[in-house]
């Protein structure tokens, strides 16, 4: 399962790196490049709250299968593009298709560890999901410099393509999602009602983080690189690669930390961290404060795993995939406005008051997180 999200979400995320060429290309603004990320958080934006409730009640690996169908017709799309409406109407299919991957993993890799594993759990899932985001745009800018933006997304939708054959093939084996507790067995839960409060905090978290990611990594971190720079595409994507493997090595350290000493001692410095690095980016462009930003953002993303560790430990299981369906519901309408308000700022009062804005968005739940969510040592299995 974490090779299928690894994947799907690499191939999802090549257009990141090539959104420079892409817009010299077919001739696009900085914010019709960040309308592109904004319409591909519409697309996992209705698709969220369908995605969860299926992900409770149908096999995993139908649904991936179904969500690599999306990523290759939406590859395939961009990748013959040839006006900006073609554009938005890929990045819609492959937002599609990206929430149904993520409902489908988070759930997966939530019920299927016991209490005092499910942040090293998730944590898996974090580092799959997070990683592909920065391997796919090193990978596509590679396959850019060699052949074009195009050929990286023809190359894309043939590998998602791939990849839905051998989920179907492989999906008899795959259990029900009822029997997905340890040893193949049900999980005994007394039934659990997560109070409003720590709901509504905890979705602040994901709001915050889906607008970072939108609005820098995916959107003004490639622009920066290609135009304040002068990085070539291959350059910029294998800077993000180098922020997917920070992505992996983060996810595993946050996801131990939150089962070894507590939820909330992962949580709240993670968010901290992230606005730190993404401060970075205020400074006067060089490559190493650039890179840098890259990395600490990277190492300090994942939160939104933790977040989603701490829904799975105050809800019942079989309405696990429903909740986290909510809560990426709540993160994607900030991978919505996060481009859109981001880089009207930066195109029109510069980069201090967009990246100020961004760290004072994570920095927000990081107090809310610190002052409301009880510090119960779930994480150490209590």
């Amino acid at each position: 399962m974490s090779t299928a999200v690894l994947a799907l979400t690499a191939i999802a995320f090549f257009r990141v790196a090539l959104l420079p060429e892409l817009g010299r290309d077919l001739s696009m603004s900085t914010f019709q490049l960040g309308a592109v990320t904004t319409v591909f958080a519409v697309g996992r934006l209705i698709a969220d709250l369908p995605g969860g409730h299926f992900a409770d009640r149908l096999r995993a690996t139908s649904l991936i299968a179904l969500s690599a169908t999306g990523v290759a017709l939406g590859s395939l799309l961009l990748g013959l593009s040839v006006a900006t409406l073609t554009v938005y109407g890929a990045a819609f299919v492959l937002g599609v298709s990206s929430a149904t991957t993520n409902a489908t993993g988070m759930t997966f890799f939530s019920n299927v560890a016991e209490d005092g594993h499910r942040g090293t759990s998730m944590a898996i899932f974090s580092a799959a999901l997070l990683g592909g985001q920065a391997v796919g745009p090193a990978v596509a800018g590679l396959i850019s410099a060699a052949g074009g933006w195009r050929l990286a997304m023809l190359v894309g939708a043939v590998g998602a393509a791939a990849m839905a054959l051998v989920l179907l093939i492989a999906r008899p084996r795959q259990p029900a999602p009822y029997s997905l507790g340890p040893a193949g067995g049900f999980r005994s839960h007394d039934t659990k009602s997560p109070r409003l409060g720590s709901l509504v905090v905890l979705q602040s978290v994901s709001f915050a983080v889906f607008f970072t990611l939108g609005a820098v990594p995916q959107t003004l971190v490639p622009l920066i690189g290609a135009d304040d720079l002068g990085l070539t595409t291959a350059a910029i994507g294998l800077a993000l690669g180098l922020g997917g493997f920070a992505r992996f090595v983060g996810a595993i350290v946050g996801g131990r930390l939150s089962d070894r000493v507590s939820r909330r001692a992962a949580l709240v410095p993670g968010l901290l961290v992230q606005a730190a690095g993404v401060s970075l980016l205020a400074l006067e462009p060089t490559v190493v404060a650039w890179l840098s930003a890259i990395v600490v953002m990277s190492l300090a993303s994942f939160a939104v795993s933790v977040a989603a560790t701490i829904l799975g430990d105050i809800t019942e299981p079989s309405r696990i995939g429903t909740q986290l369906g909510r809560f990426r519901f709540v993160g994607d309408t900030g991978l919505i406005a996060g481009p859109l308000v981001v880089s009207s700022l930066f195109e029109g009062w510069g980069r201090a008051p967009a990246f100020g804005l961004v760290a004072l968005v994570l920095v927000v739940p990081a107090v809310l997180s610190w002052r409301y969510l009880p510090d119960s040592g779930v994480g150490r299995g209590k």
